[in-house]
């Protein structure tokens, strides 16, 4: 059974920490896609588990300075992908 889970981010920029939250499967997938996908002026400081994803919709933490760059393409949730 495929299960997700919820992991804390505790990153930092320019001498102030910050937290948000994302789901993965794994404390290194998390990681990654952070590492991944984050700003050059950002650093990520510790990654921890917070719990099981319960498979409802979650309100990410916005932090006043998002780790992601504004270029990064986002999923449009209103527009079905599968449907041809």
């Amino acid at each position: 059974m495929w299960q997700s889970y919820i992991f804390g981010m505790h990153w930092k920029h320019d001498g102030k920490l910050y937290y948000d939250e994302l789901p993965a499967e794994s404390e290194a997938e998390a990681a990654g896609y952070f590492i991944d996908h984050k700003r050059d002026d950002v650093s990520l400081v510790r990654v921890e588990l917070i719990g099981p994803n319960e498979g409802g919709v979650r309100e990410f933490a916005h932090s006043p300075d998002s780790p992601f760059s504004p270029l990064i393409a986002r999923r449009r949730l209103d527009v079905d992908d599968d449907a041809r």
